[in-house]
């Protein structure tokens, strides 16, 4: 009987100890994928603030570009004005007199050239 429990002993000594090594691997790749998860995770925070710093100077581009739609707006607006109180000038009708005297200076001016 001490014979079995020797060999017994030794077999789970074995068993145990590999069990143990096994435990120490996985020990070892777990703490390698943390530190993968953990870089990852430090590099998608750095890209977040870059992308944050955009959007930023986005928004910044955004204000500019409706303050000169506004002002552009507002100087369309005063050409409109401007266009519609533009007095047009009346035609007077000319005499008989002044037309013959005009188509005479018309027809004198054609005839030099």
């Amino acid at each position: 009987m001490k014979i079995i429990k020797k060999y017994w002993k030794i077999f789970v000594g074995i068993v145990a100890g590999i069990f143990g090594i096994l435990f120490i691997f996985s020990k070892k790749n777990t703490s390698k994928k943390l530190q993968e998860t953990k870089k990852k995770i430090d590099n998608n925070n750095i890209e977040i603030n870059k992308l944050d710093g955009k959007i930023d100077h986005i928004k910044e581009e955004k204000k500019q570009v409706k303050q000169t739609v506004k002002k552009q707006k507002e100087k369309i607006k005063n050409i409109k004005k401007q266009k519609t109180s533009i007095p047009k000038k009346d035609k007077t009708a000319l005499t008989k007199e002044e037309a013959v005297k005009s188509a005479k200076e018309n027809i004198l001016r054609r005839t030099r050239k």
